[in-house]
C-alpha cells in the first residue's frame, strides 16, 4: 500500500464519521440540504476519484465501496446511472423513478421494480448523471409480466438539458422486440450530464424497470468465445452475442453438462487493462448453480493458468447480474470457471469493460432567451463571447452557456469541433493532498462545535 493511498484511506474513514452514506429511503430536500452537508457530499467523491484511481494503479484489492459505507453506485459497477438522482413527468401506481436505476432488475410489477407514469402525452423519464460524460450505449430492462408493448416506440436522448427532448437523440425511434425483457440502444459517444427516455405520441405510459448507462463499449460484444463442453444446445457465443435476456427460453443463454471445473473463456483479440467484468446469470430457474465461481483474466488459454480476479465470488440474493472490479488486471483472455465436482456452468451474458475514470468538468447550464436561430439538421453552432459563449445542437431550442471554473472566472476555449469547452487542467497530487487535507480540517473543526 502506498503511502497516498494510505492517506486517502485515512481521509475516506474520516469522511464515513462526518457524513454517514444515506440510506436509500433517505431523501434530503433542498430546504434539508446544508452546505456543511453539500460540502462533504464534494469531499466524498473527490477522495472516491483518488481512491479508485489508487487501486486501479496499484492492483491492491481493496473494495473501494466497503470503504465507503456500500456507496457503491458511485464506483462499483461500469453503470452510471445506479443510484443517481431520477424525474419524470407524473407518477402513476406508486411507480416512482427512483426505481429504475435501484439495481433491481425484475421485469415484474409486483417487485416493485418498474416505475410508471401517468397515461398522458409524450411522457419522459430521465437521471442526472451528476457529471457530463460520453454515453457508449444505454440498456433498458422492460416490463414483461404484462403491457411490453406500451414502451414502443421510444427515443433516448443524452445531452445537457433536464427537458428530455431538447436533448440530442441516440438514433431514430427504437422499437423494443416483443420477446426482449432487455435492450440495447447506441448511443455513438454523444456528451451529456442526462439521459432521458420520452415515448413519442398521445396518451401514452412509460414503464421502465431498470435503465443502465455505460460510457465505455463492451470488449466481450461478438467476440470469440469457448467453452468446456455444451449440453442443450446452449453454445458458447450466446455470452457475446449481445441479447441479456435471463430467461432460457429466449436462446441467450450457455449451458454446460454437470462436469468437474466447467469454464467459459472470450477471446479479446489482444491484451486489455480489465476494470470491469459484469456476468449475467439465469433468472427462470437454476440461479444458484452459478455460486460460486471465479473470474479469470491472463494471456494464457488455459483458464486456470490465468490470475484470479479476487477469489470466490457470488452472486448477490435476488439478483441475476453481477458487476466484478478486476482492479486493472491485464490479458487476452476473460474466463469464468466453476470449482467442483458436478457444476452447470450457464451464463446469459458477459460483459469486459476497461476503467472509465471520468475528470468532472464544468456544468453546462441553460441559458433561457438565447436562440439557437435557424440551422439545418445534423448542425452544430457557436454563438460569439457577446452572446454568452453558447452551443447549439441540432433540435435545440436553446443555447447551453459554458461554464469553466468554480465561480465561473475562467474563460472558456474553442475546442478541436469549434465547440465551446473549458481548458483541461491537471492537478498534481500534493496539490489534490492539500485541498483535501484543508477541507477535512474544516469539516472536523465544524464537526466538533
Amino acid at each position: 500500500m502506498t503511502r497516498h493511498f494510505e492517506f486517502v484511506l485515512a481521509l475516506a474513514i474520516l469522511a464515513g464519521v462526518v457524513y454517514p452514506a444515506k440510506s436509500q429511503d433517505q431523501q434530503l430536500t433542498d430546504e434539508d440540504a446544508s452546505p456543511d452537508i453539500e460540502e462533504a457530499e464534494m469531499l466524498l467523491e473527490e477522495l472516491e476519484d483518488l481512491v479508485e484511481k489508487e487501486v486501479m494503479a496499484d492492483n491492491n484489492g481493496y473494495d473501494i465501496a466497503e470503504l465507503f459505507g456500500k456507496r457503491h453506485f458511485l464506483v462499483h459497477s461500469p453503470n452510471l446511472a445506479l443510484g443517481r438522482p431520477t424525474f419524470q413527468c407524473s407518477v402513476g401506481w406508486g411507480g416512482a423513478s427512483a426505481r429504475a436505476v435501484d439495481g433491481k432488475r425484475s421485469p415484474y410489477w409486483a417487485h416493485s421494480s418498474c416505475t410508471h407514469t401517468n397515461e398522458e402525452n409524450d411522457p419522459w423519464w430521465y437521471v442526472d448523471l451528476g457529471r457530463v460524460v460520453t454515453v457508449d450505449h444505454v440498456t433498458i430492462v422492460n416490463r414483461r409480466d404484462c403491457c411490453s408493448e406500451r414502451i414502443t416506440p421510444f427515443n433516448v436522448h443524452v445531452g445537457y438539458s433536464t427537458n428530455v427532448a431538447s436533448n440530442p437523440r441516440c438514433g431514430g425511434h427504437h422499437h423494443f422486440p416483443p420477446t426482449e425483457t432487455e435492450h440495447n440502444v447506441h448511443c455513438g459517444g454523444l456528451r451529456g450530464r442526462y439521459v432521458g427516455i420520452r415515448l413519442p405520441g398521445k396518451k401514452r405510459v412509460l414503464t421502465l424497470c431498470e435503465v443502465e448507462v455505460y460510457a465505455s463499449p463492451n470488449l466481450a460484444l461478438g467476440k470469440p468465445t469457448f467453452q468446456s463442453n455444451v449440453a442443450y444446445n446452449g453454445f458458447a457465443p450466446r455470452a457475446t452475442d449481445g441479447c441479456r435476456d435471463p430467461n432460457w427460453g429466449s436462446q441467450c443463454c450457455t449451458h454446460t453438462p454437470a462436469e468437474a471445473n466447467p469454464w467459459l473463456q472470450v477471446d479479446l483479440g489482444r491484451s486489455y487493462r480489465v476494470q470491469w467484468v459484469i456476468i449475467m446469470n439465469r433468472a427462470d430457474c437454476c440461479r444458484e448453480r452459478l455460486t460460486p465461481f471465479n473470474i479469470h483474466i491472463g494471456n494464457n488459454a488455459r483458464v486456470e493458468y490465468n490470475p484470479r480476479c479476487g477469489g470466490h465470488h457470488t452472486m448477490p440474493a435476488g439478483r441475476n447480474k453481477d458487476a466484478i472490479n478486476c482492479n486493472g488486471l491485464t490479458g487476452r483472455y476473460v474466463g469464468i470457471r466453476l470449482p467442483g465436482y458436478g457444476r452447470i456452468l450457464t451464463v446469459c451474458e458477459i460483459e469486459v469493460y476497461t476503467g472509465t475514470l471520468t475528470k468532472r468538468t464544468s456544468e453546462v447550464r441553460e441559458t433561457e432567451g438565447k436562440g439557437c436561430g435557424e440551422h439545418e439538421e445534423g448542425q452544430s453552432w457557436v454563438g460569439d463571447e457577446e452572446e454568452h459563449n453558447c452551443n447549439c445542437d441540432a433540435g435545440e431550442e436553446f443555447c447551453y452557456k459554458v461554464v469553466c471554473g468554480d465561480d465561473g472566472e475562467k474563460k472558456p476555449i474553442k475546442g478541436e469541433e469549434g465547440m465551446w469547452t473549458c481548458e483541461e487542467t491537471e492537478e498534481t497530487e500534493e496539490t489534490a493532498r492539500e485541498i483535501l487535507e484543508e477541507t477535512m480540517e474544516n469539516l472536523m473543526e465544524d464537526y466538533k462545535e
